[in-house]
């Protein structure tokens, strides 16, 4: 798996790590950890300062506070499906209401014909197989922006 972050392949610095018994001692700096561990760990990840990551699913409700997020550098948020459309909507809140300023990430069922729509929501990454790194590039250069058909 790669990232691609517009037309740039980017080393991915992050490890992600789950279980259902993680310690504070298993998480360090640029590790990604579920909603579930996060709200077990969050006060002892702030306190320590890490440089973490988050990864939710494109199914799970995920309220969180100003404050919690800016102890996330990075939202990863993984598609079940490619025809779910809630991320999208989540990432903009994101963006524009609670103005979050880091890293968020694709990943999942996602298709290259997505990526313009993607990065216009507010996404900065995707992750993909390096396979299909050319198709994703050909996609976002065929993207002409924002045009509406007139009537």
């Amino acid at each position: 798996m790669i990232i691609l972050e517009r037309e740039n392949v980017k080393t991915n610095k992050y490890l992600k790590i789950s279980g259902d018994d993680i310690g504070i001692s298993e998480i360090k700096n640029y590790s990604i950890i579920d909603k579930k561990n996060w709200i077990l760990l969050k006060d002892q990840i702030i306190k320590k300062k890490l440089i973490i990551g988050i990864e939710i699913f494109s199914d799970e409700i995920f309220d969180i506070s100003k404050q919690d997020l800016r102890a996330l550098c990075l939202i990863q948020i993984n598609f079940k499906t490619f025809k779910d459309g809630r991320p999208f909507t989540f990432v903009k809140k994101l963006r524009k209401e609670l103005k979050f300023n880091n890293e968020i990430r694709a990943t999942g069922h996602i298709l290259p014909d997505q990526y313009s729509f993607l990065l216009r929501c507010g996404f900065n990454t995707v992750e993909i197989n390096e396979v299909e790194k050319e198709q994703w590039f050909e996609m976002l250069n065929l993207d002409e922006g924002l045009y509406y058909q007139p009537y």
